[in-house]
């Protein structure tokens, strides 16, 4: 049909395109070349044909670089003069890995050697992986027939103080008065069986997981026990118990699970809000009345729920590289504070910034550096809220960098304030024992962009990110805290040795062109200096290979072969220095 722009297809793909088995359009270089920096070559260059010669003649190519405008606040970046169109699903795509810290993590190491980058991995998701449940066989032993035989009343008041102590100010959404009333009656009368036990399951593993550093068989089995009644419920027309107890689930999962499981699970939890319409505010228009199940809830905890659902769904799959659920007639709108010391709106308020980072769009650079002026320019108060802000400005920062963005001037200097302020939140959390989900996330994703922003500056914060993940890996002893600090240890080395060898192909060019003699002495001192200091040796490497053998994720990366080739030098790795 005329008017109708196909999609370019390359007869022939350039080397990097058909070793990482990636879409080639054929350019010299081609655009995947040129997003990831790749060195772009053709084993045998595609001939154009005559007609295509013909229609190109007399244009410039369209991967010609781009001319680059800074704005006011500190921002360069690429102007759209000749982008070419992209479809939907390459925009979807894109923007599901431009979101992605693991998808992140691998275009940094992608930086430095395509062909032995690890492949993407959730690295410090959170601090356990799973392995919080690992305690217990499962096959070998019964879970107990509900919460009394696992507690006694003492211990579920003490497990609930430090969950209201804890997770509540930043996750609030239940009600005190009705749970102190429900716990009660729980233990009153020990052999009634109620759906409430999951709620007092669901509070009662996250009081385990914030007063215990080590797992116990206790916060096993309520957490099985209250799997076992959320399973059997899934039939039955969901409750607002049934709802309430399936974000302490997902909430769990989140700060101990693997990340599939838990992101199915945030899947589930926002399908059973629809189904109980919570994520509707009464009204009379629609043919589809509001559930009788949504009117009865208090509205302020109804709107909590919703809001803390969509955040878990939302930033799930955001870190997956995965859809997020969107409840297209939701009509629910932000709840409000409801006392000193609630901090959950705080967190509830960064929801709006998910939606521009939703993969069904692709916002524009300036859309993109708004919000992330605008997310800089909060204020937030706890720990936990602050590293809410810090990941959801490092996934700003991620987007943007996917647009060939440099931060420099005031902006640069806003970004490492606020990464420092989440290293030190971190660091606060590891120190108190309370091991929200983003204690790992955050310093290990801070490490990665300060290696892509690669100045003075953030060079300078890594020790301080690096002792934070040292210092959660000593504390909690879990394999996701190791691999992910080994893993960070390991992008360093390489940014370093890349460095290094820009150093070495500087100094050859000063050892074919001196220093003049005529230079201030001071200078050519320092020159003669950085001249001969010697390379990092053989001998200095040896703990790489025990290093490398303890992490899984890291053993397809041949670190012996990278660490001694030859680097092949071009335009774009020289302007990564600056």
């Amino acid at each position: 049909m005329p008017g109708v722009q196909k999609r370019r297809r390359a007869k022939i793909a350039c080397e990097p395109c058909r070793t990482l088995k990636r879409k080639c359009d054929g350019g010299q270089p081609c655009g995947s070349c040129i997003r990831f920096e790749y060195d772009c070559g053709y084993i045998k260059p595609p001939a154009p044909s005559p007609l295509a010669a013909r229609s190109t003649s007399g244009t410039t190519h369209r991967h010609a670089a781009s001319p680059i405008v800074r704005d006011r606040g500190g921002v360069a970046h690429p102007c759209d003069a000749g982008l070419a169109i992209t479809s939907p699903e390459e925009t979807s795509l894109r923007s599901l890995e431009a979101n992605s810290g693991a998808a992140f993590v691998r275009r940094l190491a992608l930086r430095l050697d395509p062909k032995m980058a690890p492949k993407a991995h959730l690295f410090a998701w959170n601090p356990f992986m799973g392995s919080r449940n690992s305690i217990v066989d499962e096959q070998s032993e019964p879970i107990p027939p509900s919460v009394t035989h696992v507690l006694s009343q003492s211990d579920m008041e003490t497990l609930s103080a430090v969950y209201f102590d804890k997770v509540d100010p930043i996750y609030g959404f239940i009600d005190r008065a009705e749970f102190d009333s429900q716990m009660r009656r729980r233990w009153f009368d020990p052999a009634l069986q109620h759906e409430y036990d999951a709620v007092l399951c669901g509070v009662a593993a996250l009081g385990y997981v914030y007063s215990h550093v080590q797992p116990v068989k206790a916060e096993y089995y309520l957490v099985q026990r209250a799997r076992l009644l959320l399973e059997a419920a899934l039939s039955a027309t969901p409750t607002a118990t049934m709802v309430t107890a399936w974000v302490l689930r997902v909430s769990y999962l989140r700060i101990t699970g693997t990340p599939h499981a838990a992101w199915m699970a945030s899947g589930i939890l926002m399908h059973i809000v629809e189904a109980a319409g919570l994520h509707c505010e009464p009204s009379d228009d629609s043919v589809f009345p509001t559930t009788s199940i949504g009117e009865s809830v208090d509205p302020d905890i109804r709107r909590r729920i919703f809001g803390l659902s969509q955040h878990l769904n939302s930033w799930m799959s955001f870190d997956m590289a995965r859809s997020r659920i969107v409840l297209h007639n939701a009509t629910t709108v932000a709840p409000k504070p409801r006392r000193p010391g609630d901090f959950t709106t705080e967190m509830l308020d960064l929801l709006p910034y998910s939606a521009i980072l939703n993969p069904d769009r692709e916002p524009s650079v300036v859309e993109l550096e708004t919000a992330l002026v605008e997310v800089l320019d909060r204020e937030h108060s706890i720990e936990s809220s602050i590293m809410a802000q810090c990941n959801l400005m490092l996934c700003i920062c991620r987007r943007l960098k996917s647009n060939n963005i440099v931060f420099t001037g005031t902006v640069l200097t806003r970004i490492l304030d606020l990464t420092m302020r989440g290293i030190r939140a971190a660091q606060v959390m590891i120190d108190a024992g309370t091991p929200w989900h983003h204690m790992a996330n955050v310093p290990f994703q801070v490490v990665c962009i300060l290696l892509a922003i690669d100045t003075a500056a953030s060079i300078g914060q890594l020790g301080d990110a690096m002792q934070c993940l040292s210092s959660g890996a000593a504390k909690y002893q879990t394999q996701a805290l190791e691999e992910a600090l080994g893993t960070a240890s390991v992008l360093i080395l390489l940014h370093q040795k890349r460095k290094e060898r820009c150093a070495a192909r500087l100094g050859d060019i000063l050892k074919r062109h001196p220093v003049p003699a005529q230079l201030p002495e001071k200078r050519t001192v320092t020159a003669t200096v950085a001249l001969q200091s010697p390379p990092l040796g053989d001998a200095d490497l040896g703990w790489l290979d025990g290093l490398v053998a303890e992490i899984p994720s890291l053993q397809d990366i041949n670190l012996g072969a990278f660490l001694s080739q030859e680097l092949v030098w071009d335009d774009s790795m020289v302007e990564g220095l600056s």
